[in-house]
């Protein structure tokens, strides 16, 4: 079969610092204003189609949507901080090429917790009518589960049998898992209980795996020859405190064997990454602010039959 292309499909994830589940120093009209700003630039550059964001409410969104100002976005407000267990994450979506079809909160019993495993957003292509699911999910923090906690675990193995009921009810299922999981892609959580790997082939070959391409960006993004260390990172989250490094790999977007097939929807990992702008980057590492995390995208390639 032969393909023509139709255009990319772009994904981008961030936790914004805006609105954290848990308490911690406000955000200021002016952190807010800087989010706005950051995605009205992200969004001339790399025009993305769908944008799932973390520690937001209600009102982060409203000013974001407002300053975006595209009549083509729509969002998904998942946030809710009427009960104890509080969501934060929503996604913005251009519906002049996606179509929303179904929403469903994600939670997981265990013990006498109730954990949030994600938000999963069902969207079929206005121009191709291909369907996939999105899944975004902000894990707990490690001071609030440990690295060593069955929680991590749990959450891991509650996303897989997720991941496994869209395989039971249709054939080879387009499903994007991002979010902010408070775990690099060689933590148990995601390596072992979710089965999210770096091995594309063993992805590609047996569909219980997902594919994670962030495993390669834990490293420095620069070689130790590069003359201008101001602009490098290695991770998506710096934590100044941190006992053997400052980075950390949290913020992740993986996705399902049918990308990794010649199949209308295909992986595009040469424009999967850290968007490390310098203004954010800069503010990162500064304690004064509350921002310490950095974008990520991931880009399918559409295609039709030609």
């Amino acid at each position: 079969m032969s393909w023509a292309t139709v255009g990319p499909l772009v994904f981008v994830w961030w936790n914004t610092s805006l609105s954290p589940p848990v308490p911690r120093r406000k955000a200021t009209e002016a952190d807010l204003e800087f989010v706005v700003t950051q995605l009205r630039e992200l969004r001339e550059e790399v025009a993305f189609d769908v944008l799932a964001l973390g520690e937001v409410c209600s009102a982060d969104l409203d000013a974001i949507v407002e300053g975006l100002g595209d009549p083509n976005l729509s969002v998904h407000d998942a946030t809710d901080r009427t009960n104890r267990l509080m969501f934060d994450t929503a996604v913005i979506y251009d519906h002049s090429k996606l179509t929303l079809e179904s929403s469903l909160p994600l939670t997981d019993k265990f013990g006498r917790k109730t954990l949030k495993t994600g938000e999963a957003l069902g969207f079929r292509l206005v121009e191709t009518d291909d369907s996939f699911v999105l899944v975004a999910s902000h894990w707990p923090s490690r001071l609030t589960a440990a690295d060593a906690s069955a929680v991590r675990a749990e959450l891991g193995t509650a996303l897989r049998r997720f991941v496994e009921r869209m395989h039971a009810a249709y054939a080879d299922p387009f499903v994007v898992l991002v979010g902010d999981y408070n775990d690099d892609p060689f933590s148990p959580s995601l390596a072992n209980h979710l089965l999210a790997t770096r091995d594309r082939a063993l992805a590609r070959r047996d569909s219980r795996f997902l594919y994670n391409p962030f495993w390669r960006k834990i490293g420095q993004s620069h070689d130790s020859d590069h003359a201008d260390d101001a602009r490098g990172f290695c991770g998506t989250h710096f934590y100044s405190g941190g006992e053997n490094s400052q980075w950390f790999t949290y913020d992740q977007i993986m996705f399902s064997s049918a990308f990794l097939q010649d199949k209308s929807l295909s992986l595009r990992e040469n424009l999967c990454g850290i968007v490390a702008r310098p203004d954010l980057r800069a503010r990162l590492l500064s304690r004064r602010e509350i921002f310490d995390h950095l974008p990520v995208l991931g880009t399918v390639e559409l295609r039709s039959e030609s």
